[in-house]
């Protein structure tokens, strides 16, 4: 069977060539937006003048006292990522970027999820901004996207890439994210003053959720997407939140269903990722649908459906989708009765979606495919 391979082969490949011999590319911003994910506190300081190698980093990381605690990432993080760390840290290639300004921020009141840190090597600069954790808090900030202009994390993004930006000095700047930190870097980017968004050199999303319509056609946006690459798998569920401008790129995925989501997943060439021609049917059945259903639901009833969803969540006392799942059988009775609680037009709605693409994903994948004519207006649910 043929192997496929990830970022890990291509620390394999590449880890012996500099960022001298070999420019920056696509595959080393998402390895960058995919460290973002481990805790790094009390090892990278939060300012950017006193930044520690990333052969340094994964040192002290491995060394710590807490270590079996760092190495837990949750349910939805893949733990390759300490792996990641271990090989990048002593690649030529990436051991010797500096890592600062460590800033991570978790407020269950205020629903925010916020973690950033710069990366720096030759004379540029990758703000990477992390994606959503296992926090419960993490995911709903993500649903608030559908009835708020702005959420707290967004409001850290921008603080964040401003100072960093005023902070350092280089010839290239790069922010960029995974998940919900992708939707950050476009974010921040856009709402920079004028005289700091014309220096960003690129911005890069990995299947991060979109904004509201009336958010992404402001001119603020369309100042940034040209400067924006975006990068979503085959399969992408998470990705396909809310709108995108149409511009990007598909990458080609080993996993199944929502599993696409994980950047383990995306098949490297090289120096690139495998492309696909487009997204596959199940992703178009979500974008086209779920968002035309979801985003027609007035504000309050947007409001209302993910306020129950996760009150019943937090009313399981889990902090986290791994202690959810722990308490999955004790928990599946409040969370089925609080669903049957909501108003039943959202009810019968949600009920009819969400039926009609499991039902497509499970059985009218693989003969949409075979009959399929690359058409995107010929979608066909069975």
């Amino acid at each position: 069977m043929e192997k496929n391979n990830t970022i890990l082969d291509y620390i394999a490949w590449r880890g012996d060539l500099s960022f001298s011999a070999s420019p920056f590319c696509d595959v080393d911003a998402l390895i960058f937006a995919q460290l973002s994910y481990l805790d790094f506190s009390k090892i990278v300081g939060a300012d950017f003048e006193n930044g520690k190698t990333l052969k340094d980093v994964c040192e002290a990381f491995c060394n710590s006292a807490d270590f079996n605690e760092r190495k837990h990432l949750g349910l939805v993080i893949n733990p390759l990522s300490v792996d990641l760390l271990l090989e990048a840290g002593k690649s030529a290639r990436f051991g010797g970027v500096t890592l600062s300004g460590f800033d991570f921020r978790y407020n269950k009141d205020a629903e925010e999820q916020f973690c950033a840190l710069t990366f720096s090597f030759l004379d540029c600069h990758f703000v990477a901004f992390r994606g959503t954790d296992d926090t419960i808090v993490g995911w709903k900030e993500d649903f608030n996207l559908a009835f708020k202009t702005i959420v707290p994390a967004q409001a850290d993004s921008l603080l964040y890439l401003m100072e960093a930006k005023q902070r350092v000095k280089c010839k290239s700047f790069y922010s960029g994210g995974h998940s919900k930190g992708g939707n950050l870097a476009i974010f921040s980017a856009a709402h920079l003053p004028k005289s700091l968004k014309k220096k960003i050199s690129a911005v890069y999303n990995f299947d991060g959720p979109g904004f509201l319509r009336c958010e992404l056609c402001k001119g603020e946006f369309k100042e940034i997407l040209s400067r924006t690459r975006s990068f979503f798998p085959n399969g992408s569920i998470i990705g396909m939140l809310f709108e995108h401008d149409s511009h990007y790129t598909t990458v080609l995925s080993n996993g199944t269903f929502i599993m696409q989501h994980d950047p383990f997943t995306w098949e490297i060439l090289g120096p690139n990722f495998t492309e696909c021609e487009e997204l596959d049917k199940a992703s178009l059945f979500f974008n086209l649908t779920f968002n035309e259903w979801f985003i027609s639901l007035e504000e309050s009833k947007r409001a209302e459906f993910v306020e129950t969803l996760f009150s019943v969540l937090e009313a399981t006392n889990a902090q986290t989708n791994s202690e959810l799942a722990e308490n999955w059988i004790k928990s599946a009775g409040a969370i089925l009765k609080a669903l049957a609680g909501l108003d039943k037009d959202i009810r019968k709605s949600a009920i009819e979606t969400f039926g009609s693409f499991f039902k497509l994903a499970k059985d009218g994948i693989p003969s949409l495919i075979r009959n399929s004519d690359s058409n995107k207006k010929d979608l066909e649910i069975e």
